[in-house]
This record gives structure tokens, sequence and C-alpha cells, in this order.
């Protein structure tokens, strides 16, 4: 896709990555005692920002793999390309959990066990049955072993032609999806199977279907988002994931189509600053379990009669995150995110002339012994 066709999407991550954080900032302003008001009541609909960015992540996939070349490199080279670009923010911050809480157990809510760690760095759903918690050590990582399974499985559909590649993914998720029917109860089979997934699949369909030239005027598109955001007003404002894709996940696929098909139709695609939170919309998402806590005690010390208003300290949690992630993203998110993907260019690189020299000599072994 072009920069162009990607703003709008940018300015969304950007949108849902806040709403999540004012869901966290709502409830904490609550449990330090601060009322709530308008805007405080509204963040409750703000985890639906992680259904928001399924669908984007399966639009994206399908867009930004169009076209190129299918097979076990192509394969390999996605899921490299994707770990790359996902674990290493999320392993520092883990490891910066881990740190904080052995010299400050105070500030430990949870007992973490060996195994959770273990899994967390490694991406795996991990129930813990003492605590009834399935969480990973940075507990909004648990978004990230749905993208992870989900890369895997777009992976192994690469390795098919595109045409059958979509088959096997809508297929795949449709029946797992199914299975959850049988309400299976070990933790790792209910994961395997929770609706949830599909979001993924909805954004997909949508890629398809864009790719192959849908779209609609401005004023449909506009009709369509408008769906969208009703589709969140009228659903209950809880997290429950066993009704989660159809009040939120549905939702966000009107919202998200309805707003990209509006940029091709030359209308509304963001603006610049939407588009630098955007940019920083993963540190966003992975700090907030830090820098909510962090400026609540602050606030918490300078407001102890609990004088202003909940709805100043929620949106000021919110700014404040914005603030340093954004700072996190330009001093550490994307330089590391530069060097990989140089690394990986260059491995990529190295590797295609090796491969150039082998044919080579292959070639020239085979004129001067041409056999019988």
């Amino acid at each position: 896709m072009s920069k162009q066709k990607l703003s709008s999407v940018q300015c969304l991550r950007a949108i849902a990555a806040m709403a999540v954080v004012a869901y966290h900032s709502a409830a904490t302003i609550q449990i330090h005692g601060w009322k709530p008001g308008i805007v405080s009541h509204a963040s409750t609909w703000g985890w639906a920002g992680v259904d928001i960015f399924f669908f984007i992540s399966g639009f994206v996939m399908v867009m930004t793999t169009a076209g190129r070349d299918r097979g076990a490199a192509a394969a390999r080279e996605f899921i490299a390309a994707r770990i790359a670009r996902i674990a290493p923010m999320y392993w520092l911050l883990t490891s910066l959990m881990l740190v904080i809480v052995w010299f400050a157990p105070s500030l430990k809510t949870t007992e973490f066990t060996l195994t959770q760690a273990v899994t967390s760095y490694l991406f795996v759903p991990y129930e813990i049955r003492e605590s009834g918690s399935y969480y990973p050590i940075l507990y909004v990582g648990w978004t990230l072993t749905y993208e992870m399974f989900f890369y895997a499985v777009f992976a192994v559909s690469l390795c098919f032609a595109e045409p059958r590649s979509r088959v096997v993914i809508t297929a795949f998720f449709a029946g797992l999806s199914i299975l959850s029917l049988t309400r299976p109860s070990a933790y790792i089979f209910r994961f395997l199977t929770d609706p949830l997934l599909l979001e993924f699949v909805f954004g997909c369909v949508f890629a398809w279907a864009y790719r192959s030239g849908f779209r609609v005027s401005a004023r449909t598109s506009s009709v369509i988002v408008a769906a969208g955001v009703l589709g969140f007003c009228v659903g209950t404002p809880t997290s429950d994931m066993a009704h989660r894709v159809v009040c939120a996940g549905i939702p966000a696929a009107l919202l998200v189509s309805g707003v990209i098909l509006r940029e091709a139709a030359g209308g509304w695609n963001g603006s610049d600053l939407l588009q630098q939170v955007g940019d920083a919309s993963y540190s966003l998402y992975l700090l907030q379990a830090f820098t909510i806590p962090a400026f609540a005690r602050v606030l918490t010390a300078a407001d102890r009669v609990r004088f202003l208003p909940g709805d100043l300290i929620c949106l000021s949690l919110v700014f404040a995150s914005v603030l340093v992630a954004t700072w996190v993203y330009r001093s550490v998110e994307r330089p590391i995110d530069i060097r990989l993907r140089a690394w990986i260019s260059d491995y990529r690189q190295a590797r295609e002339a090796d491969h150039a020299v082998l044919a080579k000599q292959a070639a020239s072994a085979t004129q001067r012994d041409p056999g019988m």
C-alpha cells in the first residue's frame, strides 16, 4: 500500500491505542478514589481498541504481502520480520517489569512463576490456576499471543498460491471458532478456539475485497463508519470474551473498513498529529502497564483529598502516557526496528548472493561434465 492509503489506518491505530489506555486509566482513577465523570464512563468502551487492532492486523498483513513471491522462503521471511517487529520491545519491557518487581516486591499484584515468565517470552498462552489469571508478565501482552498465533497461521498460508491461501486462512479460523461451541475446559484449547480470532479474518476478507477494487462513495463510507460507531454504542461496555466478536469485532470491522473506504473516496485520511501517535501506538500500548500506575501514584500524592475531577486525572494519565510513548518510540523502538530491518535485509542479500554463486558453480559443473 502507498503511504496515503495507510495514513487513515495509522490514525486508527492511534485512536485504538489511546482508547485502551483510557479504559485502563478510568479503572485506575476509581481504584485510587477519584470520582469518574462523563469521560471516564465513556472510556469503559475503550477495551474495544484491541478489536480495532486485530482487524487492522489482518488487513495490513494481506496488503503488505500482496503480489510478493510465495513459498516456504516467503513464509520464513514473513515470520522473521514479524518477530523482529513485535518481540524486541515486548521482551525489553517484560524484562523491565521483572526487574521492577524484583527490587520493589510491594508493587507486585500477583505472584509470578518461572513457567509464566518463560511462556511470556515465548508468546505462549498459559493459565495460572491458583490466581485464575491468564495474563503474561506484562499483562497487556495477552493480545500478542493472539497476534503471534495469527502470524504463524498466516505464514503457513503463504506456502500456498494466493487464491488457495484465502481458503486456508478462512476455513482454519472458522473451524476453530466452531470448535469453541464444545466449550473446551483446558485454557490452551479455549485460547485456540476463541472466536476473537475471527477479527483477524474480518480484516483479511476486507483486504481481499479492497485489493480486488471494492470501493464505495464517500456518502456510503460515512454510513458504514456511523454504523460501526453505533454498533459500539448499542453494545454492552464489557470485555466479556464470549460475545466480544459480535459486540466489538463487527463494529470494529465496520468502523475501520468505513474509514479506509472514506479515504479511498477522497475523504478524511487523518491528521499529522494522529499519525505521529499512530507511529508510537505499539510503544503506547505496551508502556501503559508502567505509565498509568506510575503517574497515578504521583497524582495520588499531589491530590490527597481528591479535589481534582476524575475526568481530568483520566485525561492526564492518557496524555502523559502518549508523551512517554512518543519519546520511547523515537529513542528506543524506532532505532531498534531500523537496525533489525537492515540486518534482515543484509542477511537476505547475502543468502541470495550465496545461492547465485552455488547456481553458477552448478551450471559450470554441468557444462564441463554433461554426462551420458
